[in-house]
């Protein structure tokens, strides 16, 4: 692309100037070298190095006025001629005209007429005179200062509409396309060099006469006036000289060689004869809608639509900034790139959306959606952008949410999705705030497309970040990256299906000791409880207050009577409160007799510190620190207790193995849970049985034996169970729980505002609980619940409208 230049202000004389106005001269004004009138005396003074030379003061009149000018060695500026002086300085003195001075004879001035007349001609036409320039200005000055300023310049406009008229015939007979702009410019260029000669020339004809008594500021205005009047008026050279720049233009823009020197000088010209805003800018503008209109097609049937925007990205600013500061006027910018961006991005604006922006989004193409964002920034297009923009989010979201397949990694899938939007809010789309609203929506939309399963997930990955045993990252590192899962929490409608899917998992970390630090569990409570209020956390809170409490109790109960009576056997009791904790089933094992009497002594020492309690053992929350001996070595395992119930049946040595019903019978598991305990015995990663056909599924017909063989490299253990995860029972059962808590909240809410009403229809009902109700619900729970409130008399119909509810107090 050519070298960039500097725009240039409309009609002025800089680099881009016409010929005419690199001649500009100042104000005109009494010449410093004229010579005065008749009787009056000029007295000249020149100084030298070594000497000093006084001149005589001497009288002169009209017919010794150029031999004493050719006399005086003084140095005299006229316009752009310059007479080199061969003194250092000439101080001059004008005296005043005489208001009587006589008038010039008609000889006189026919013969000054004349020479004025050779010169002027000679001039246009370019042939030499013998007449000097400087004597032809003090004849031309001599004619005004004697009254005859009207008659010279009708002269001079005579001869200047003569010598135009055959211009316009040299410049029409140029028939070639190719030429003509060649020959007007020349014309025009060297026409403008004789408007300055001439200028100079007629000074004080300008001063005296032509701008006080005609329209025109001075001669360089005549001429031009003339020009545009006599020659650009044809229409023929104004049609030819419009459709002439135009090819060059068009020729420049498919990246030939131009000769922008003259491309420059014919639009100046244009604008020097204020032919630019009225003939050629319009023109100028039509054709750019074509020539843009064609390629934007063309362009965008072989480019990508990311190569497109950088296309139109250069096309506009080739436009704007190159072609503006090369030949074009600076006024023209705005327009300019209006049609061009209009014709490359809005007429084409619905292709590139619907063809390339899922891409750009995909690949997190940063700089492409930031050259879309900022074309369509300041037009009404950007709401098709901002509508894009958001039903993106939806489609990718509902595509993360609702494939069950992707489960495990949703949440971690929705993080990185919102870095990336996060980061293209940021770059691309300068933090636009009607944006940054689009997305919250839009993903508040998809996040709850699917109900419970979003809540489920989130509540798992805080259980899994927040759980010990895996490696994790740094405590501070957790606690940032959970932060920006709050984030997502926000979104969620359904937090009361989190908050019970948290409440269980956290259950489990609390009672087996799996939390990786109890300062990040209050931690991202206390941020929840900010979020949710202090009702939400209420129950959460109490967890980790009963925890504190169990405690005291146990290491009071060690320092008891009880507890001494009994074997040195190590016990930890958490005591929960039932309606705080969630819910888990009572299992009937038999135990060992020392740990029966132990929890025996626990529950005696109870009942009497705390009278009117009762305690309900849940044994399969306990878990037990086994140490076992084997022939490669002794183990420290982390069992559960029912684990350790079926490995203490196999310190009998008379017993070399035991079969799947014997273990039932002395352990009174229940057939599910037995058939758990003894696949993660004898068929996961640590094998301490050997089971009996050696396959992964276990039966009835199975027969277990204790592992002499078993060797691993740790000493201590952990032997996972299946029933520390969260089972399909589990799950069930929080949703269940769920369900049940709402509706609830359902009946209660519709008795709270009918309460404070007395009396409402079931539309305004409806709408009263959807603002005041924070899970999504819909009609059919709404209308059983309020069927089953008029059952139970909490409200009734009136009975002239059955629409009508009206409360019984």
């Amino acid at each position: 692309m050519p070298p960039k230049s500097k725009a240039k202000k409309r009609k002025t004389s800089e680099a881009n100037q016409s010929t005419l106005d690199s001649f500009r001269i100042g104000q005109p004004g009494r010449s410093q070298t004229a010579f005065p009138p008749k009787h009056h005396t000029v007295s000249t003074t020149s100084t030298t190095t070594n000497d000093r030379m006084q001149q005589q003061p001497t009288t002169s009149d009209d017919s010794s006025t150029s031999a004493k000018h050719n006399n005086l060695h003084a140095g005299s500026f006229l316009g752009s001629f310059r007479q080199h002086a061969l003194i250092d300085k000439v101080p001059i003195l004008l005296c005043k005209e005489t208001p009587s001075t006589p008038a010039l004879s008609n000889e006189q001035i026919i013969d000054t007429f004349t020479k004025l007349d050779n010169v002027l001609r000679s001039i246009l036409h370019q042939t030499p005179n013998d007449l000097g320039f400087q004597v032809a200005y003090e004849l031309c000055r001599s004619v005004c200062l004697f009254g005859k300023p009207k008659e010279l310049y009708n002269d001079l406009e005579s001869t200047l509409n003569e010598h135009m008229q055959q211009e316009k015939h040299v410049i029409m007979g140029e028939t070639d396309q190719d030429t003509f702009l060649d020959t007007l410019d020349d014309h025009w260029t060297t026409f403008c060099q004789q408007l300055v000669t001439i200028r100079n020339i007629f000074m004080e004809l300008d001063r005296r006469y032509i701008m006080s008594e005609t329209p025109y500021p001075s001669i360089l205005h005549l001429g031009k006036s003339m020009f545009r009047k006599i020659v650009m008026g044809v229409p023929r050279i104004q049609s030819k000289t419009i459709s002439g720049v135009l090819k060059l233009i068009q020729q420049d823009r498919d990246g030939l060689d131009v000769n922008l020197n003259r491309l420059r000088s014919i639009t100046q010209m244009m604008l020097d004869l204020s032919l630019y805003d009225d003939v050629f800018e319009p023109s100028f503008i039509s054709s750019t809608i074509q020539y843009y209109g064609t390629e934007s097609t063309e362009t965008m049937d072989r480019l990508s639509i990311t190569d497109y925007l950088q296309h139109a990205k250069d096309r506009v600013q080739q436009e704007s900034e190159y072609r503006i500061a090369t030949y074009l006027d600076k006024g023209t910018k705005i327009s300019l790139t209006e049609v061009v961006t209009n014709q490359l991005i809005y007429t084409k604006i619905d292709i590139i959306l619907s063809q390339g922006f899922d891409d750009m989004m995909d690949h997190c193409e940063r700089e492409s959606l930031a050259i879309l964002y900022h074309f369509v920034s300041s037009h009404e297009s950007i709401t098709k952008l901002r509508t894009a923009f958001g039903d993106y989010i939806k489609k990718r979201g509902v595509r993360m949410v609702k494939d069950p397949s992707k489960d495990q990694v949703m949440v971690s899938t929705l993080l990185s999705f919102k870095d990336e939007v996060d980061k293209i809010l940021h770059d691309s789309f300068d933090n636009n705030p009607t944006f940054a609203n689009a997305f919250k929506e839009s993903f508040e939309t998809f996040i709850n497309s699917r109900r419970n399963k979003p809540a489920e997930m989130l509540a798992k990955y805080f259980d899994t970040m927040l759980r010990s045993g895996a490696k994790q990252p740094p405590e501070h590192r957790i606690e940032s990256h959970l932060d920006k899962v709050l984030v997502i929490f926000r979104y969620l409608q359904g937090k009361d299906t989190f908050e019970a899917f948290y409440k269980r998992f956290l259950s489990k970390r609390l009672l087996l000791n799996r939390t990786t630090s109890n300062d990040l569990e209050k931690s991202i409570l206390g941020k929840i409880k900010s979020e949710c209020g202090p009702d939400f956390t209420k129950n959460l809170e109490g967890m980790f207050k009963d925890m504190d409490i169990s405690a005291d109790i146990n290491t009071t109960f060690k320092e008891s009577k009880d507890y001494g009576e009994q074997d040195s056997i190590p016990l930890y009791v958490n005591v929960l409160a039932q309606g705080v904790w969630p819910t888990y089933p009572t299992t009937d094992i038999m135990l060992p007799t020392n740990m029966a009497s132990l929890l025996q002594a626990y529950q005696t020492f109870y009942t009497k510190s705390f009278k009117g309690r009762k305690l309900a053992w849940r044994n399969a929350l306990g878990s037990c620190v086994v140490k076992s001996h084997f022939p490669q070595g002794s183990k420290e395992l982390t069992v559960s207790l029912f684990q350790t119930i079926v490995l203490l049946l196999f310190n009998d040595t008379t017993k070399s193995t035991m079969d799947y019903k014997d273990i039932a019978l002395a352990t009174n598991l229940d057939d599910k849970e037995l058939k758990r305990v003894l696949q993660s015995l004898s068929c996961g990663k640590h094998k301490l049985l050997v089971k009996q056909p050696p396959n992964d599924t276990v039966t009835d017909e199975d027969t277990f034996a204790y592992n002499s063989n078993f060797s691993a490299s740790a000493v201590r253990l952990k032997i996972n169970s299946i029933q520390q995860e969260q089972s399909t029972e589990e799950r069930k059962e929080t949703q269940t729980k769920v369900l049940v808590d709402r509706q609830y909240q359902l009946e209660a809410a519709v008795v709270r505002i009918m309460k404070s009403k007395k009396q409402m229809t079931h539309v305004a009902l409806v709408n009263e609980l959807f603002v005041q109700l924070k899970f999504p619900i819909d009609a059919t729970d709404i209308k059983k619940r309020i069927e089953s409130l008029i059952d139970r008399e909490y409200l009734s119909r009136d009975q002239t409208d059955n629409s009508v509810y009206i409360y019984q107090s």
